[in-house]
């Protein structure tokens, strides 16, 4: 069984199939969209450089990660080199090529490219900390790569950094989001599996039975999907 696989099945294979011939698709248009673009505009224009972004994510949701991990590391360099290395749009087509390279298989490699994408969002959020708003599109990015850096974390062979990272990350994802968001409740959900990974069962159960609890007040159907996690961690700690 798949710890993480809240419904396996082959209602799911089908959804995931769909989805690939779609995104597919969407890649075969995106392409013809950055060679239109390149020639009308230029290479470097803004639409040509976001229609790049798009046709590099297109291509790894159609299941080609080294290729989506190639093209967003020539549009990172040329996003750097237009926009400036300091750009929100450059730091994050730094954090697609991150997220890419995971998905190719280098995970660890995934985690110190994060690494150094989270820790320039906070250089710059600190230089720039007043007024509060004057730097405004890195805080939501900010988040979102420490996320993506917490979760190559595990996936590079350190549950138990991870599950200290998600630790973090909880109780800021509350405080800026509120407890029903799924971000928040996707960041529970990791901190629980980490906690597990590191050799700490009981932890795990516990965490995924408080979510749970939570969820099942909030009627909230992801109640029921979690129900397996909790089971699987429940029969691998110890007994009192």
């Amino acid at each position: 069984m798949d710890r993480q696989s809240s419904a396996p099945g082959a209602c799911w294979a089908t959804y995931g199939a769909t989805r690939r011939e779609r995104a597919a698709e969407n890649r075969e248009s995106s392409r013809g969209f950055v060679e239109e673009l390149t020639r009308s505009h230029g290479p470097d224009a803004p639409e040509t450089l976001e229609a790049r972004g798009s046709l590099a994510w297109w291509t790894g949701d159609a299941g080609d990660a080294a290729g989506a991990r190639d093209l967003s590391a020539a549009w990172a360099a040329d996003k750097a080199r237009v926009c400036g290395p300091d750009d929100p749009e450059a730091l994050g087509a730094r954090g697609e090529h991150a997220h890419w390279t995971g998905e190719a298989g280098a995970p660890a490699t995934a985690r110190d490219l994060l690494a150094a994408v989270v820790d320039e969002h906070t250089r710059l959020l600190e230089e720039r900390a007043a007024p509060a708003d004057v730097f405004e599109p890195l805080r939501g990015p900010s988040l979102y790569w420490r996320v993506k850096h917490a979760y190559w974390t595990g996936m590079a062979g350190d549950p138990a950094a991870a599950r200290d990272l998600y630790a973090k990350l909880v109780p800021y994802m509350i405080s800026l989001h509120g407890p029903r968001h799924n971000d928040t409740v996707d960041a529970h959900i990791e901190l629980a599996r980490w906690a597990g990974e590191a050799g700490d069962p009981a932890t795990a159960r516990d965490l995924y039975s408080n979510l749970i609890d939570a969820l099942t007040r909030w009627r909230d159907p992801r109640a029921h999907d979690l129900a397996e996690h909790h089971a699987w961690w429940a029969t691998r700690a110890p007994t009192d």
